[in-house]
């Protein structure tokens, strides 16, 4: 992460380098405000800049030894401490951060502008996540080491507002008067939630939400395939939340690609192999078993959402049948969903939905999403051609 990938808060990059380049670098600061999703990419990008070994006055070279180390996370003076969930199986004190680090590792790769809520949330837990004592035992003992590289030490303490408050105190004298070249980021939600006596030690730094404009600029470029329209709608419902808005884009965008599946899809199921069938195609097994085989191959939710949006045009193309004004919600140039309504009826619609509500529900149970698809998909090529008297 780099300083050119953070949208807005300009104001907050420019006094980080000036302090830096000044040689009045804080060495404990408080991220808040604004976008919450903003401000782990920006404590990324200034540790990126600190540990680069070839940098600018304004960025990070992007290509020393540090920076590719930053960009697998792999940097052995970059830690984290974050909310997690304490393993009740575990009697020994230890720091849950670094016992869930692999996790979390994976977790901000896949999206540096990770959410806490969405890193909670993937914990599978109803316990409250927060970071105790044992983090901050922890944080403590590194801190009085000497660094692995001879450079700075960088502490992230992400969702500090969960710290737990009788073990707040542990901290006050470590960031108070930390080891030379140690740089502790604090960042939180609710700034009013820290400790006084802790807040009272860091430089604070509040971030603003990111304006419409940088938002729709950025997000057109991202996904140029998407109406404009949807992109403003989602900006203007979402106006503190990037991540929200992007999750929102990327399920959009998916959802594109789901639809030119589904109709690959439902073609091979209407040459129905029934050979009795006015459509028989006897090339379509193999096709189908090469059609599921991909499918098999995608992450689950992507699925999960085939088998939802499946659902949805079969309930939009059923409707067809009794009002021309019924919007199938769905955009592909090679597809009508008025043909395609006739094979939609009262008297295989609910089989119809009973199948993709058997193939969600055996899916969410981990069977084998091969065979799911390929019992779905034969049946339901039998089913598109049952008339009345069936």
């Amino acid at each position: 992460m780099y300083f050119k990938n953070i949208l807005g808060n300009n104001a907050i990059k420019n006094s980080l380098l000036k302090e830096f380049l000044s040689n009045r670098l804080p060495h404990a600061q408080l991220f808040y405000g604004g976008d919450l999703s903003q401000q782990l990419p920006m404590a990324l990008a200034f540790a990126t800049y600190l540990f680069c070994e070839d940098k600018n006055t304004r960025d990070s070279c992007g290509k020393c030894v540090n920076c590719a180390k930053m960009v697998k996370l792999t940097h052995p003076d970059l830690h984290f401490f974050y909310p997690t969930i304490k393993n009740p199986k575990t009697k020994e004190k230890i720091s849950e951060s670094k016992s869930y680090f692999p996790e979390f590792k994976k977790a901000l790769l896949a999206d540096p502008n990770l959410s806490q809520d969405e890193w909670i949330k993937s914990l599978k837990s109803s316990k409250n996540a927060s970071i105790r004592t044992a983090d901050l035992n922890e944080l403590c003992k590194i801190s009085n080491l000497r660094s692995y590289q001879g450079g700075y030490k960088i502490f992230i303490i992400w969702g500090a507002d969960t710290i737990i408050k009788k073990s707040s105190s542990i901290l006050l004298k470590t960031i108070e008067e930390p080891p030379e070249k140690t740089v502790f980021i604090f960042i939180c939600n609710n700034r009013n939630s820290l400790l006084a006596t802790i807040k009272s030690r860091l430089q604070e730094k509040k971030f603003n939400t990111i304006e419409p404009g940088i938002l729709m600029e950025f997000f057109q470029q991202e996904y140029s395939d998407l109406k404009p329209e949807l992109i403003a709608g989602l900006i203007k419902s979402n106006p503190q939340s990037y991540a929200k808005i992007k999750k929102s884009l990327d399920e959009s965008s998916h959802e594109s690609e789901i639809v030119n599946d589904f109709v690959e899809w439902i073609r091979l199921c209407f040459l129905s192999i029934n050979k009795s069938a006015k459509y028989h195609d006897e090339s379509v097994a193999l096709k189908i078993v090469d059609w599921c085989n991909s499918i098999s191959k995608l992450d689950k939710h992507y699925q999960v959402q085939f088998l939802k949006i499946a659902a949805r045009i079969f309930r939009s193309s059923f409707l067809l049948n009794y009002s021309a004004q019924t919007n199938p919600n769905m955009e592909h140039s090679d597809f009508n969903p008025i043909k395609f309504s006739k094979y939609v009826q009262h008297y295989n619609i609910i089989e119809i939905f009973s199948l993709l509500s058997s193939a969600h529900y055996y899916l969410s149970r981990y069977a084998n999403s091969k065979i799911i698809f390929l019992d779905l998909s034969f049946t339901l090529g039998r089913v598109l051609h049952q008339n009345a008297q069936d």
